[in-house]
């Protein structure tokens, strides 16, 4: 029993080692898209970056000559090959939750970054935890892109044609009519999506969508299902997990898969073995 267990723990240490070796040669080529959601400095919970660690992550971002583009420059690149600054980056929001505004927005100023924030149109100005349209707008105008995160955040597979529609088309015209600019990327709720989906999306009118696949953005890569990297709250190494997620970011995105195979072939111990940074 001893020796099937140290066998198991060797094949995993082999696979990290292999995927870790393929990532040098895939980091150099990729564009990193940050996938951020509340930041502020009191609710401890995974989607809740501390207001300090984002604005060390962001500091780091500026000293190692990180340089923040827009979705239009992404698909710029994706479609028509078009030039990109040196170290590209892309920082996302999703939500609009009234903390973007609060504590990252001045961040982003300071550091003279922009952003985009996915808003869950239905949602904005309703509830208290979330932005109100005139500050939506006072972004818009700053650097800060205002994108769809559909009507009301519900997974978009399970609905039927006519409500996905609504979904889609009605998010994009609220996020319009309050901004004055149009709304030509979506981030998919929870990141699903399928072929239907796809398809509507392109007829309502949008150039892009956004998932949550961990991995790097490369050159030929469908701008529909654009991948994103997850920035979770941690109490424990900040920075040494914003690094490795940032530089390793398909390491990261094959442990997450390989982990989730073993717990739907019925081995959650063993998944609970494979550390995800």
């Amino acid at each position: 029993m001893k020796n099937r267990f140290l066998t198991i723990i060797y094949v995993i240490f082999c696979f990290i080692l292999m995927i870790g070796l393929w990532n040098i040669r895939e980091s150099k080529e990729g564009i990193p898209v940050l996938n951020y959601h509340q930041i502020n400095p009191t609710e401890k919970n995974p989607l809740t970056v501390p207001t300090s660690d984002f604005a060390a992550q962001m500091k780091y971002l500026e000293e190692n000559g990180y340089h923040t583009i827009s979705p239009d420059e992404l698909q710029d690149f994706l479609v028509d090959g078009k030039e990109l600054p040196e170290k590209p980056i892309l920082i996302t929001f999703d939500d609009g939750y009234a903390d973007n505004y609060e504590y990252a927005y001045p961040i982003l100023k300071e550091h003279n970054m922009k952003a985009t924030i996915f808003l869950v149109s239905d949602f904005m100005g309703r509830f208290e935890n979330y932005l109100t349209w005139d500050k939506v707008y006072e972004m818009s105008e700053n650097q800060i892109y205002i994108g769809s995160h559909t009507l009301s955040h519900f997974e978009l597979t399970p609905l039927d044609q006519a409500e996905l529609v609504n979904q889609l088309v009605g998010g994009k015209l609220a996020v319009e009519w309050k901004t004055f600019k149009f709304c030509e990327y979506i981030a998919y709720p929870g990141g699903f999506y399928h072929q239907m989906v796809l398809s509507e999306v392109k007829k309502a009118g949008y150039k892009g969508g956004f998932t949550v696949y961990n991995d790097y953005v490369r050159q030929g890569d469908d701008p529909y299902t654009i991948n994103r990297i997850a920035i979770f709250g941690s109490q424990h190494f900040v920075m040494p997990r914003f690094w490795i997620r940032l530089h390793m970011a398909p390491v990261v995105g094959r442990l997450e898969r390989f982990r989730s195979k073993l717990i739907d072939a019925g081995y959650p111990t063993l998944a609970e073995l494979i550390f995800i940074p």
